[in-house]
């Protein structure tokens, strides 16, 4: 959840994400049936009614140390909100996605901020985006599913599942990890109780630890324009 990292992604519950944990992923083991498994994978994602979210966030980088309280609110089929402040009130970030759109105030860095996909994934939310191009799906020998999407600038998605639930997503560019989200996925709840997102290249690390978990109304449209 490119400013490829994104801290208010961060949300979710984000947020963070997701850290897709880089040990060995196994022996694949083949036959897959990738309709079948794709659109499994897409009914699961969490939020199918309007959501607010409560979370911690911490971001680390090597010269900055921050930390607050965040607010995400989610509406279906495909708009979030992320808001972050500080332990005294003060705003530090606004996004806001629309489907596979990123929108921030004019004057916003962009880099502590995901691409869609990896601010998405965050969530808990599975969505490569348009124009990607399914490259494979493997089932591990240790009971995960990898699915593996070539995005339009050539960069590879790369995205782990367990249970049919999202647990981790690997941006790579040229074969290199460049971005991870991981999601601690420890219990049943709809969301991840937690979310890793780290930029390898810049060591930004963002950690998203989610609260308190509402349904809501319908939220007013213009909080999709920050």
């Amino acid at each position: 959840m490119t400013g490829k990292l994104c801290s208010a992604a961060v949300i979710p519950v984000v947020l963070t994400t997701l850290a897709c944990a880089g040990g060995s992923l196994g022996s694949p083991i083949p036959a897959v049936d990738v309709d079948q498994v794709v659109s499994r994978i897409e009914r699961a994602n969490p939020f199918p009614t309007p959501t607010r979210v409560v979370f911690e966030w911490s971001i680390r980088e090597p010269n900055l140390r921050l930390d607050g309280l965040g607010v995400a609110r989610l509406e279906p089929p495909a708009r979030a909100r992320l808001d972050l402040f500080l332990g005294n009130g003060e705003s530090v970030l606004v996004a806001a996605l629309v489907n596979d759109e990123l929108r921030v105030p004019e004057g916003t860095s962009l880099q502590v901020v995901p691409s869609p996909p990896l601010l998405w994934a965050s969530l808990g939310v599975f969505r490569p985006g348009r124009g990607v191009v399914l490259l494979g799906a493997e089932q591990m020998d240790d009971d995960r599913l990898r699915l593996r999407y070539r995005l339009p600038d050539g960069d590879e998605l790369h995205y782990e599942m367990e249970g049919g639930r999202l647990t981790g997503v690997e941006l790579r560019d040229d074969g290199s990890a460049m971005h991870r989200v991981a999601l601690d996925r420890a219990g049943q709840e709809e969301l991840p109780s937690e979310a890793n997102y780290r930029n390898l290249a810049s060591f930004r690390e963002l950690k998203i630890t989610v609260g308190a978990v509402e349904r809501v109304d319908a939220y007013p449209l213009d909080i999709w324009y920050p």
